[in-house]
C-alpha cells in the first residue's frame, strides 16, 4: 500500500496547535501558516501539503522559543486526535497487527515518513524512514515518535498487561544540548544519530495476544481507511507541491505545471489563489525549506545547492538565505 510522500492529514496537527493556543499563540498566526481558518482544518481527511507541515513547527518554535515543543505537544495526541487509523490501532488484537496496520496507513496521515517493522533474534523495532519532498525537522519527529510511544502504551494497558513494550528509542538526529528530557519525557532510552528513527519494542509483548478480537469491526475500519484513501482527490495546492517537490530546478516549472494539468496558466493561477497561495509564493517556501535541508544535512557546495533550487547564480541564492534566515547560507550552515 503505497502512498504519496509529499501530504499530510491536517487533523493530526490538532493537539498541536491547540498546545500552542494554550501557550498564548494567537489564532490568526496559526491560521496565516495554512492560509485556512482553524474551523477548515478539523475537515475530516483534509490533506494539505508537507511544506505547510515545516511552516507550522517553524512557527511552533519561533512563537514558543521551545526547541522540545514537539515533545510537550506529543503528549496531547492520544486524549485529543482521532482517526481511522487511531481506531484501527487500538482494536487490533496484538502489538504485531496494530503496528502492521499502522505501517500500511501511516503514509497516508504523515507524508513525511515510510514505517517498516524490522525483526532480529533479539528485537522487534519500528522503523521510521525519513522519505518526504522536505525532511521532518526535529520538532516534528519528536511530535510524532511522542504520539506513537503513548498509543503503544495505552494498547498494552487497555488490556491489562502490567509490561512498558518499549524498550528504547533511536533518533536520527543530532544529539540536543539537553539529552535528559527525552528519555524523561518517553520513559525510555534514547539515543541519537542513528541512520533512521526507530522504536524498539519488546518481542515477547509483540506478538502477544491482547484485546480480544473484533474482526468485523477491524475489517470495518479497513474499509473505511481504504475508501477514504482511494476517494481523496489532490487539490491544485497539492499537485502544485508535488510539481515543484520533483522540479525546483525547472525554469519553466509554471508552464509545465499547467500543460500538465491541462490549465490556462491564468485559469490555474485563479485556481491556486482561491486556496490562499500563487505559485510565487509555494516556490519560495519549497526553496527555503529545501534549503535548510541541504545546508544542514548535505556537504554540497553553495554553487550545487544554489544549481538545485533553480537559481541562475551563487549571489541570488545568498539573497535569499539573507532574506529566509538573515544571514548569509555560509553562516547559517555553521550555525
Amino acid at each position: 500500500m503505497n502512498s504519496a510522500p509529499n501530504a499530510f492529514y491536517a487533523p493530526t496537527l490538532l493537539p498541536a496547535i491547540e498546545e500552542l493556543l494554550a501557550r498564548g499563540v494567537e489564532t490568526h498566526a496559526i491560521e496565516a501558516v495554512f492560509r485556512r481558518s482553524l474551523f477548515e482544518l478539523r475537515t475530516p481527511f483534509l490533506r494539505v501539503p508537507l511544506v505547510l507541515s515545516r511552516r507550522f513547527w517553524t512557527l511552533a518554535l519561533a512563537q514558543t522559543h521551545d526547541p522540545l515543543i514537539g515533545l510537550a505537544a506529543g503528549k496531547r495526541f492520544v486524549s485529543t486526535a482521532t482517526n481511522g487509523l487511531t481506531y484501527l490501532f487500538d482494536v487490533a488484537a496484538s502489538l504485531e497487527s496494530a503496528c502492521a496496520w499502522f505501517v500500511a496507513y501511516f503514509p497516508f496521515f504523515n507524508g513525511h515518513f515510510q514505517a517498516r517493522i524490522e525483526r532480529s533474534e533479539q528485537h522487534v523495532s519500528l522503523r521510521l524512514h525519513d522519505c518526504g519532498s522536505l525532511k521532518a525537522s526535529a520538532p516534528i519527529t519528536d511530535y510524532i515518535l511522542t504520539s506513537l510511544l503513548s498509543m503503544l502504551r495505552r494498547k498494552v494497558a487497555a488490556s491489562g498487561v502490567d509490561c512498558d513494550p518499549i524498550l528504547a528509542v533511536e533518533l536520527a538526529h543530532p544529539a540536543p544540548a539537553d539529552t535528559g528530557t527525552h528519555p524523561r519525557t518517553w520513559r525510555a532510552p534514547v539515543s541519537w544519530g542513528h541512520a533512521e528513527h526507530g522504536i524498539r519494542l519488546d518481542p515477547a509483548l509483540f506478538s502477544q495476544p491482547l484485546t480480544p478480537g473484533n474482526q468485523a469491526l477491524e475489517q470495518m475500519l479497513v474499509e473505511v481507511l481504504q475508501q477514504t484513501r482511494g476517494n481523496t482527490r489532490p487539490t491544485l495546492l497539492e499537485l502544485a507541491s508535488d510539481h515543484l517537490a520533483g522540479h525546483l530546478a525547472d525554469n519553466d516549472r509554471w508552464p509545465h505545471f499547467c500543460a500538465s494539468q491541462h490549465l490556462l496558466e491564468r485559469t490555474a493561477a485563479r485556481r491556486l489563489k482561491a486556496l490562499g497561495w500563487s505559485f510565487s509564493e509555494l516556490l519560495d517556501e519549497y526553496r527555503r525549506y529545501r534549503a535548510e535541508d541541504l545546508l544542514h544535512g548535505s556537504d554540497l557546495e553553495l554553487a550545487q545547492i544554489a544549481d538545485q533550487l533553480g537559481y541562475s547564480d551563487v549571489q541570488s541564492f545568498h539573497r535569499a538565505c539573507l532574506r529566509w534566515f538573515d544571514c548569509a547560507p555560509g553562516t547559517y550552515r555553521a550555525r
